[in-house]
């Protein structure tokens, strides 16, 4: 399995390094990594239920993944980190973009075994640090960048990130990414025409934080995406190049305390995106969020607005996103419709202390969300109803343990008027993480 040529250039960097060092020292870095090296240990059974009407069988997929690893200790600064993911299809009742059995509904968690992270970091005393190698990125709240952890195969990347935290409460991060390694992990997709286990990419991710005033929070970013596969059909290599983009934007929240055990929330985000690289498409998109919500006593409300513009051809294109925390639990809108979306939401979570108390754990949560969506030209024209949604989740944490229930409803507008059909999915899950 390829693991890109910056994970590969980890190895060399690691191996190189040592060897050019005196015995005693490479003696002395070992030992260090070796005293302080810990186990990581992630393990996640899911069942997960899908009736979809798009698809002439539905699907339910038993799935169990381990993601098993180890972090070194540290030696001036440098620490290592290995890590594997095993995933298993405990059955094959459903579509995991890998197995052909393309009549059920798509559970994307394919069975694999495969290199999650691989990575090494230097920390120096001048509040900066790099990471070399296949590592994690999340940046601001992932509606751009992410790691798309819902999935059992989580996303990484092949890169290099670079982060300054000089002045107070301001953080800068750069990262130069060589690879994108999706979820669906290293397999080749059935069909040929199917999503792609990894995207080439000479990619440019800019990103300026600031958290140095209580309760204000300025983000702001420009991703640099020039994406290519190398394999497939031409239309499969085609419709990866769309994705090519220059995407800059700004994104502001503010928290203020109205009264005792009451606040106010704020956030407001704009982006703007272009084609880039090798993007044979000429557009001009914009994208837009706006929210407002209360807290009271840990119960949380929040009303919100989220468009992604489309022009008719293409929508407004987030691929290396955390997709599954916007726009819906149901998936239906991890690609931008082309004539763009837009949702309007109401959300809640209430910590339901009473029944964390009776059962002796932790905490018990529970969130719920009602979604409109309709479509979003840039032409003006008046928009289409694209159908409405309800999620629900409860979730049991108790110590490094977690049982969650979750549930998504999406009751399209109908296929004639621009909607989707509806499609409905259960999930229970349980977790340890060490």
């Amino acid at each position: 399995m390829a693991i890109g040529n910056i994970t590969r250039g980890t190895c060399a960097f690691a191996l190189s390094f040592i060897a050019l060092s005196s015995e005693a020292q490479a003696a002395s870095i070992f030992d260090a990594w070796l005293d302080g090296a810990r186990p990581l240990v992630d393990i996640r059974a899911r069942y997960e239920s899908v009736d979809d009407q798009s698809k002439a069988i539905g699907a339910t997929a038993d799935t169990l993944r381990a993601r098993l690893g180890v972090q070194s200790g540290e030696w001036n600064g440098l620490t290592a980190l290995v890590e594997m993911d095993g995933i298993w299809d405990i059955n094959d009742a459903f579509n995991s973009t890998r197995n052909g059995r393309t009549a059920y509904a798509i559970v994307a968690d394919p069975q694999m075994a495969a290199l999650n992270r691989a990575e090494l970091s230097y920390t120096s005393d001048y509040a900066t640090s790099l990471v070399i190698g296949r590592q994690r990125i999340l940046l601001g709240d992932q509606r751009f960048v992410g790691n798309a952890g819902w999935r059992q195969h989580e996303q990484t990347f092949d890169a290099a990130t670079l982060a300054n935290n000089s002045i107070a409460g301001l953080t800068l991060t750069y990262s130069y990414v060589d690879r994108v390694n999706r979820v669906y992990g290293p397999d080749l997709p059935v069909p040929a025409t199917g999503p792609a286990g990894a995207y080439d990419c000479n990619c440019h991710l800019f990103n300026a934080e600031y958290a140095g005033v209580p309760g204000l929070k300025l983000d702001g970013f420009g991703y640099l995406l020039d994406l290519s596969q190398n394999h497939g059909p031409a239309s499969a290599r085609l419709a990866t190049q769309k994705l090519s983009t220059a995407t800059f934007g700004v994104e502001g929240s503010y928290s203020q305390a109205i009264a005792e055990d009451l606040s106010a929330q704020l956030l407001g985000e704009y982006a703007h995106q272009n084609p880039y690289g090798n993007n044979p498409l000429a557009f001009s998109l914009d994208y837009w969020r706006g929210e407002a919500g209360l807290t009271f006593a840990s119960i949380t409300g929040t009303v919100g607005y989220e468009e992604l513009q489309g022009n008719g051809t293409l929508g407004f294109s987030t691929p290396l996103a955390t997709t599954h925390l916007f726009d819906g639990w149901a998936d239906l809108f991890l690609t931008t419709p082309v004539n763009g979306l837009a949702d309007i939401y109401v959300q809640g979570a209430y910590p339901v202390t009473f029944l964390a108390r009776d059962l002796h754990i932790d905490a018990v949560k529970a969130s719920a969300a009602y979604r409109d969506f309709s479509t979003a030209l840039t032409t003006g024209a008046g928009s289409t109803g694209l159908g409405t949604e309800v999620d629900a989740a409860l979730e049991f944490d108790y110590d490094k343990a977690a049982v969650l229930l979750q549930y998504a409803s999406y009751h399209g507008a109908g296929i004639g008027l621009g909607g989707f059909p509806d499609k409905s999915i259960a999930w229970l899950q349980v977790a340890y993480k060490y």
